[in-house]
């Protein structure tokens, strides 16, 4: 073996990828962001529209305008209550179907990677994802949680769209998602 060695290492793709992740990593958000979470009806941000909740809303413990913005709203679906059972819109769907279809999109394929690494940045890898999760929230909310949400229990009462979770689709509208 010879002192001296004629081959070099190429490091572009190691420098590209230090490159994207160097700084603080950009983070995806879904959900109900920003002025996504005022109720239509509001004269303004600090003035909170009073929501039902489909029901009497101290019927089921809750102060009288306490629930009253669209995460106010979303919270009491997402993870139920004492007299609402769980539809979960954002954190059952996203975990139970995400992987999957980023999968199916090749978001882990080689050449991904490799877009990501040439760009430098992963903020639009992230942004493809987080617009993925959000129609799969979207999906969620026109396939009653793709099946498994309890059915409204409450006698005699209708919605305005027949779908769980959509009487006046102010939540679902104020789905959204963000990369900072």
């Amino acid at each position: 073996m010879s002192d001296t060695d004629d081959s070099t290492f190429d490091d572009r793709q190691l420098m590209q990828l230090v490159k994207a992740l160097k700084g603080e990593m950009p983070r995806a958000r879904v959900g109900i962001l920003g002025q996504k979470t005022i109720r239509r009806g509001a004269d303004s941000e600090k003035e909170t529209v009073s929501v039902n909740i489909n029901l009497n809303q101290k019927k089921l413990g809750f102060k009288q305008g306490a629930v009253s913005t669209n995460a106010a709203v979303g919270a009491v679906h997402e993870f139920g209550t004492e007299h609402i059972p769980q539809r979960s819109f954002l954190r059952v769907p996203i975990s139970e179907h995400l992987p999957k279809r980023m999968e199916e999109a090749g978001a882990f394929n080689p050449e991904t990677i490799k877009e990501v690494l040439k760009e430098g940045s992963v903020k639009p890898w992230l942004e493809t994802i987080a617009a993925m999760a959000k129609g799969i929230v979207i999906e969620a909310f026109a396939t009653g949680g793709f099946g498994k949400w309890v059915a409204w229990q409450t006698p005699g009462y209708e919605n305005n769209t027949g779908q769980l979770l959509k009487d006046t689709q102010q939540l679902s509208e104020s789905i959204t998602w963000e990369v900072k």
